[in-house]
């Protein structure tokens, strides 16, 4: 696997890895959609073989690359974002999915409720894409979930420099928490 458009190859990532082993616990696996890499897996592997932590960000595209991690013991720490309510979904990532990502995601969801690997859900919550009835349907879907976190969106640094989004204010977002845990066992605001 390479990192960072190709930049950094795999032996120079262990490398630096070897040298942090008493600095680091945690190696996160994000950026993009790992799971869209065949070597996922194996790479994950290497990093659990050299004692660290393995946490994985993922967008719940691919259940069973999540799945035979997870029953490979390769995942401690699973984050999966949840874009928007299911039927706002497309609209919200300007992107056509099909049935097979929503069954993905939807498996995804069940193992996790069912199993015992600690993860989170987590929505970027943008003025004019959510609102409190948004909120409360993304945690009805997710209800019984360990983790939930809302994170305000900031608008720094977007790829289409029109985007518009806006945050929400701390008062806004205290109220989706609340609405949240209705559903979700724990519900947090990341700024």
């Amino acid at each position: 696997m390479l990192f960072q458009n190709d930049l950094i190859p795999e032996n120079v990532f262990f490398n630096f890895l070897q040298t942090r082993k008493w600095f680091l616990d945690w190696v996160s696996i994000c950026g993009g959609e790992p799971t869209l890499h065949s070597d996922l897996y194996d790479f994950a592997k290497k990093i659990k073989e050299m004692w660290f932590l393995v946490k994985l960000d993922t967008n719940g595209r691919d259940y069973k690359v999540i799945e035979k991690m997870i029953k490979g013991w390769l995942l401690d720490y699973l984050a999966v974002d949840l874009k928007h309510t299911i039927t706002l979904y497309e609209q919200s990532v300007w992107v056509s999915l099909n049935k097979r990502f929503f069954d993905n995601f939807d498996k995804i969801l069940k193992l996790l409720l069912e199993g015992n690997i600690d993860y989170e859900y987590r929505t970027t919550v943008i003025k004019w894409l959510h609102n409190a009835d948004d909120v409360e349907n993304m945690a009805k879907y997710i209800q019984g979930a360990k983790n939930y976190y809302l994170q305000n969106y900031i608008g720094w640094n977007t790829l289409d420099p029109n985007f518009g989004g806006q945050p929400f204010s701390e008062e806004e977002l205290e109220d989706f928490r609340k609405i949240a845990l209705n559903y979700v066992k724990n519900c947090v605001i990341r700024n």
